[in-house]
């Protein structure tokens, strides 16, 4: 009888096992993604356009959870969270994929490309390399998302390399490149956070800022600047990054959506974010900012001090056979020898 009742037991347990699902199954993986971007922006318009792609092609599954506006930090301090497993994802600028791969700061450097067509020419050479570099850090390099060319902006006129070493020029904390420019043209630029650089303004700590138009008005900074010294003084970008081990937790198929899904969608913000910037210098020129302009001459020497930084730094911020990959794409396309 005790046989029997103990058999019983055993099925109904064995039945229990069938009937009930596993622990954590029918709940979705929620991916944590980290932004600077601030909600409103047209960044975080594609991130809630992604997240509802996602639940539904994914049936629920696999979700995204933003945490925008600078909240988990800098970029550094989000690849940190990232390396711990606190983030999955994240919206990084050009510095920040520097940490991971210091071959992109090359990028930035100032006056490298004339126009999209050299960005998109060198982009399309240098991308399985850079994805290569940052996969062997332990990251995955989602997609590019391009913020677009930068421009000066400042409380009073800069025309010409006396007028910068004069004021008080803001520059992003850890960013070599522009340590060295500003060291090379004899300017003593304050670095800070891009989160301290409105009060900055407000304060008078800070009179000459640089920034893609959109960015300066989705971050206010452009309220505090009168003029905008009309000449492109280099190019920004930034991506989107997973870890490899949050990418591990999901399953392939998962992972071909995402990935179609952020291709889908950030390569039309970026599409978006160009088209953007030049609504965004009519807004500003609108709202009373004074357009300035740079002399050929002067452009020319700027040109060259910003070219023998660069040279400079080779072989110390970044790898001198970076540049000169770099360099090799820009003749191809520009048809220089």
């Amino acid at each position: 009888m005790k046989h029997q009742i103990r058999k019983l037991w055993t099925l109904a347990g064995l039945c229990l096992i069938l009937v009930l699902p596993a622990q954590g199954e029918g709940k979705p993986f929620i991916l944590k993604f980290a932004t600077l971007a601030p909600e409103g922006s047209a960044w975080m318009k594609t991130f809630h356009k992604v997240n509802s792609e996602l639940d539904s092609r994914t049936g629920g599954a696999l979700k995204m959870r933003a945490y925008p506006g600078g909240v988990m930090g800098d970029d550094q301090a989000v690849l940190r969270k990232m390396r711990i497993g606190q983030l999955h994802m994240a919206g990084i600028t050009g510095l920040g994929l520097g940490f991971l791969c210091n071959d992109i700061q090359v990028l930035g450097a100032p006056f490298l490309f004339q126009n999209y067509d050299e960005v998109d020419y060198v982009l399309s050479r240098v991308t399985d390399r850079f994805e290569q570099i940052i996969k062997e850090k332990g990251y995955i390099l989602v997609n590019w998302s391009e913020f677009g060319f930068i421009y000066m902006m400042s409380t009073k006129p800069i025309n010409t390399l006396e007028d910068l070493q004069g004021a008080k020029v803001w520059m992003p904390e850890g960013d070599p490149i522009a340590q060295g420019v500003f060291e090379k043209a004899g300017v003593s630029a304050i670095p800070l956070q891009i989160s301290d650089v409105l009060m900055a303004l407000k304060t008078g700590l800070v009179d000459v800022i640089y920034s893609p138009p959109v960015g300066a008005i989705i971050l206010q900074w452009h309220t505090k600047v009168k003029y905008l010294t009309r000449v492109p003084l280099s190019y920004s970008l930034g991506g989107v990054v997973m870890t490899k081990e949050a990418l591990t937790q999901i399953s392939k198929d998962h992972r071909k959506i995402l990935r179609e899904i952020f291709l889908d969608n950030v390569t039309s913000l970026n599409a978006q974010t160009r088209k953007n910037n030049e609504e965004a210098l009519q807004v500003m020129e609108r709202s009373g900012i004074t357009f300035t302009d740079v002399t050929p001459q002067e452009l020319a020497r700027l040109q060259g001090i910003a070219q023998e930084a660069t040279v400079e730094l080779a072989g110390k911020a970044f790898p001198k056979e970076g540049l000169e990959e770099i360099y090799k794409y820009l003749r191809e396309v520009t048809g220089q020898q």
